[in-house]
């Protein structure tokens, strides 16, 4: 009787109804082109040819994502007609391309695939669940772990190369804040959107002069101007926000206060403020902000250092709105208790047909202790504005002092008094040093016992450390003065605005005032912005006076 061994052959083998799938991502680098879709497909296909046994009924792709995380929509697809029963057999180009996560390839190779009656194939890796060879036991998590290894570097020098792009103030975001765009020479830069950048201009301002979020939202709404995300998308962008926004598309007040704290606006790219623990975890999580990335001067500013100074210090404290008003008052948020510290408040009396407003320690004002501190409004006013009026003059006195003495002439001398200065800290530094080794010599000549030497050597090196400090601090202060820090005189225009005011009014309060504290006994004491920098200047004078005697 004559068999027919080919067909005798082909009725030997189980035939499978088999899924290929197919994995291209970022992390392939420079084995893009190799492993792109139509190359692994190609592979497949030929593979297919000589396994007559074998019949493709599906295929399924994921182009773009990792293999790290196997939550796929194409690898969700392959176990979808795995549990449907349509598919029988897996089949990949490599193990790379099922995934490079070493725990969970193991859990499929070993656990959910064999359970489920599922023949596995990666073609290069030479790996085939149904014809395994000795080794293969062996092997496979090896190539595992070196494919997840692969992964594992690779994330590393990609967060090593971002770093390094940011601490260059190279923009690696999707979208820019409202108020700039990309660049159309280089997607890493910023340039100002002038439109945007108006209505932020207009933001700052309305809070400057008293205006709350919400009376700002408000305004925006009224004016019809779009809110941020629906600005970006009506410039064709596909922009989407981790913020929740506006139902209906309008500005919140939230919208209002990210724009009134973002740093971006005077120039400072901050970055890195979220980011995944590591390759493996891809759910965001705020960083620390020591690990963030600061970069000052980066691009070219929208607002004014000392604007964005002055509002900071607006939101950190109360500044609540009158019922009746759209604006705070000229003193809100300025005035405290010098006793207990904590803020006055605004309170009315009626005597006659007549309404006087005063203001009174909130502490005192909730029967929790404190005194009164009470002073009428408008007296207090009236000081505050003459005090401003005072400060002005002095202000105006000093800066004409440091052009008579010529600019140039009195940083020079100041210069060569921090010279001078800090060399004699360093002198006394090495005498400090000088002392405490000599300790050593003093312990080893019995000279002085143990206690005595860690008593002494405690002393000297705390007298070692404040010393530095100081050095520091000098060296710190001949840097900002040479590159020109000290010289910056817009503080003093910011002054000069307001010489010959006869009203007091918030805008006024808020850019020149940093607290006023008013006293039981009428008292008041007026603390200024920039107070140091008007001592700094008039320790200049004062040095050059010296310089010159």
């Amino acid at each position: 009787m004559f068999i027919n061994t080919d067909t005798q052959m082909k009725s030997d083998l189980d035939f499978y109804d088999a899924m290929a799938y197919y994995r291209l991502s970022k992390e392939d680098g420079s084995h893009h082109e190799s492993d792109s879709i139509s190359n692994q497909r190609k592979l497949i296909h030929a593979f297919l040819e000589n396994n007559q046994n074998i019949k493709l009924v599906d295929e399924a792709y994921d182009d773009g994502y990792t293999g790290t995380n196997f939550d796929r929509p194409g690898f969700r697809a392959v176990l979808d007609a795995i549990h449907a029963g349509r598919v029988n057999c897996v089949i990949v180009k490599d193990l790379s391309r099922l995934g490079r996560e070493y725990i969970e390839m193991g859990k499929y190779l070993e656990m959910i695939f064999p359970s489920l009656g599922v023949r596995f194939i990666a073609i290069n890796d030479d790996v085939d669940s149904e014809n395994s060879h000795s080794g293969d036991d062996i092997m496979i998590p090896v190539k595992n772990i070196m494919n997840e290894s692969y992964c594992r570097d690779l994330s590393r020098k990609l967060r090593r190369q971002f770093r390094i792009q940011r601490s260059n103030g190279e923009y690696m975001g999707s979208f820019v804040s409202y108020g700039y765009c990309k660049s159309p020479d280089d997607k890493h830069k910023l340039i100002i959107d002038e439109y945007a950048a108006e209505v932020v201009r207009g933001i700052f301002s309305l809070k400057v002069k008293g205006c709350s979020q919400q009376t700002i939202a408000d305004f925006l709404n009224r004016e019809q101007i779009l809110p941020p995300a629906q600005y970006k998308k009506s410039l064709g962008l596909r922009y989407q926000s981790g913020f929740q926004c506006h139902q209906d598309g309008k500005w919140s007040p939230v919208a209002v206060t990210r724009i009134l704290k973002n740093p971006i606006y005077i120039g400072t790219l901050v970055q890195g403020k979220r980011g995944t623990p590591n390759y493996k975890l891809k759910m965001m999580r705020e960083r620390k902000p020591e690990d963030w990335v600061v970069v000052k001067n980066n691009h070219d500013p929208i607002i004014d250092d000392l604007v964005f100074t002055t509002v900071q210090r607006m939101l950190e404290r109360d500044m609540r709105t009158p019922p009746e008003k759209e604006a705070v008052l000229p003193l809100a948020g300025v005035l405290f208790c010098p006793d207990c510290h904590r803020s006055m408040c605004r309170r009315s009396v009626t005597r006659g047909s007549r309404k006087f407003f005063y203001y009174v320690c909130s502490t005192h004002k909730r029967g929790k202790g404190c005194s009164s501190h009470s002073l009428e409004q408008k007296k207090l006013e009236a000081a505050i504005l003459h005090a401003i009026e005072n400060q002005i003059c002095v202000i105006v006195e000093t800066d004409r002092l440091m052009k008579e003495a010529g600019q140039s002439n009195v940083w020079n001398m100041r210069a060569k008094r921090l010279d001078l200065l800090i060399a004699q800290k360093e002198k006394e530094i090495d005498g400090y040093q000088d002392f405490r080794m000599k300790l050593y010599e003093a312990l080893n000549d019995e000279l002085i016992d143990r206690d005595e030497y860690d008593k002494m050597r405690r002393k000297y090196t705390e007298l070692i450390e404040e010393a530095n400090a100081i050095a520091d601090k000098l060296k710190e202060q001949r840097k900002e003065l040479l590159s020109g820090i000290g010289s910056d005189t817009s503080w003093v225009e910011l002054f000069m605005k307001y010489r010959g005011a006869n009203t007091l009014n918030h805008e006024m309060v808020a850019t020149l005032i940093d607290r006023i504290y008013v006293y039981e006994n009428k008292r008041v004491k007026i603390e200024f912005n920039y107070r140091d920098e008007l001592a700094y200047y008039q320790d200049i004078l004062k040095t050059a006076d010296k310089e010159v005697g």
